[in-house]
């Protein structure tokens, strides 16, 4: 049972270490985001009328971390089954 726990605890841990290393290395997502793209997504969520600074700042956001979850989620299932792999041989 404490085995169980500590194999589910440190999976939880290696995915948030994960995503910590994706979202620093990625950094501002104005860098790297298509400014076309973000303010379309702010057009679609909030109007043309209400589309101010604070709420291009939240769907930039939102975007990113949208991608690195996505990042995370991909590079922890190939190196869980990778360890899946080398531990049965």
């Amino acid at each position: 049972m404490a085995r169980a726990l500590a194999r589910r605890l440190a999976k939880v841990v290696y995915f948030l270490l994960i995503l910590f290393v994706i979202g620093r290395s990625l950094g501002d997502p104005y860098l790297w985001v298509n400014h076309d793209f973000g303010y379309r997504v702010v057009h679609l969520f909030y109007g043309d009328n209400d589309a101010g600074a604070e709420n291009i700042e939240d769907v930039f956001f939102y975007i990113a971390f949208i991608a690195e979850i996505a990042a995370a989620t991909a590079i922890y299932f190939i190196t869980m089954k990778l360890i899946r792999k080398i531990r049965i041989k």
